[in-house]
């Protein structure tokens, strides 16, 4: 049996995040857009939902529910849902896939009611790059391992306290847990960005940091690094939906109101069937990122339907903003316009790969 209906759970955690992003953090967006960072009491107010720490507790990791509110937060501002999915990718990666060990170290760090930040490091600075062709290394010495290599666009860098580091191992793709602190780990300094400006994004080098065996995820049996691509693929999905409601959920009221040449502009068959078309992929979208949330939640083979919802949402989210753009006219373009940080944003979270998770 197919159902689209939410369980009561599901309904109150998203009431909970919407009554957030509605009254602080849609509020906060713009601020934050502008000094390029997040204030540390917006990040705890996320924290303080549980989206984060629920990964950590038994049972609690569900890749359904943290697509349903990391739609919720994008709605608000895609910085803020980007903040609250690297945690999450990196727990998740640990609750799915973690040796009994790593779960004991690791998961109660973020329990706490403070916000604290860990980082997915998949993606490369190469023009082009590909997940299947990651340069990191991780050699195998005597005591573990030895990593080396250059991950680029790492959400919140800075902060983070742990990266969970792909690379290559023996020919195949591994994931390492790797502390911020360790010797031979680097933040480099900020690149602009077209968008995402209150995210901090900034590359991580890794020069021969010596890793002991237990770094590697799952320890012995290692992990299924896929997996985690695939996590990553349905929480950008979540949030360019969540990007792509919030400029349809402006535009429309906008549209409604605004009269040219004697009617409104809403009542023009050319903008009636583009905002027709709008509801319908935004809709699409959500449908294909939970399809691909729910097989990753019960263990199956996510890989084609995580792609498909990846590539569909960075095509039709980029087409809704553009559309945002341009039904407002020149009042598109200014910044007292949010429209104009959302096409920035979404431009932006539609070329990350495997920055944050589910």
């Amino acid at each position: 049996m197919i159902s689209f209906e939410l369980t009561q759970e599901q309904r109150l955690a998203q009431s909970m995040v919407q009554e957030l992003a509605g009254s602080q953090l849609r509020p906060a967006a713009r601020g934050a857009d502008d000094r390029e960072c997040i204030p540390s009491s917006i990040l705890d107010e996320i924290c303080a939902t549980g989206i984060i720490q629920s990964q950590a507790e038994a049972g609690g990791y569900s890749p359904t529910l943290n697509a349903l509110l990391l739609e919720e937060l994008a709605v608000a501002d895609a910085s803020f849902a980007i903040a609250a999915a690297a945690p999450i990718g990196f727990l998740g990666a640990v609750a799915a896939q973690g040796s009994p060990a790593q779960k004991k170290n690791l998961l109660p760090l973020f329990a706490g009611d403070k916000y604290r930040c860990a980082g997915v490091a998949i993606m490369e600075p190469d023009f082009g790059f590909d997940v299947s062709s990651i340069r990191t290394s991780a050699i195998k010495t005597r005591d573990g391992y030895r990593l080396s290599g250059v991950k680029g666009l790492v959400p919140l860098a800075e902060n983070c306290s742990h990266f969970l580091v792909v690379a290559q191992c023996d020919g195949a793709l591994e994931a390492f847990i790797v502390e911020r602190n360790a010797k031979g780990v680097t933040v480099g300094e900020r690149k602009p960005n077209v968008g995402l400006l209150a995210l901090e994004m900034a590359t991580v080098s890794f020069k021969d940091v010596e890793l002991r065996s237990s770094a590697r995820l799952g320890e012995g049996a290692g992990c299924d690094v896929q997996r985690i691509i695939d996590s990553a693929r349905i929480a950008l999905s979540a949030i360019m939906t969540g990007t792509s409601r919030a400029v349809m959920e402006f535009v429309m009221p906008y549209t409604k109101e605004r009269v040219v040449h004697g009617d409104a502009l809403a009542k023009k068959q050319t903008i009636a069937f583009r905002l027709a078309d709008m509801r319908i992929e935004t809709d699409a979208m959500r449908w294909m990122t939970w399809k691909a949330a729910s097989i990753l939640e019960q263990g199956g083979d996510a890989t084609r339907q995580a792609q498909l919802a990846y590539t569909y949402c960075g095509e039709n989210a980029m087409w809704i903003a553009d559309e945002g753009v341009q039904m407002l006219g020149g009042h598109g373009y200014l910044r007292d316009n949010p429209v104009e940080m959302w096409y920035r944003d979404t431009r932006t979270v539609s070329v990350l790969e495997g920055a944050v998770g589910v």
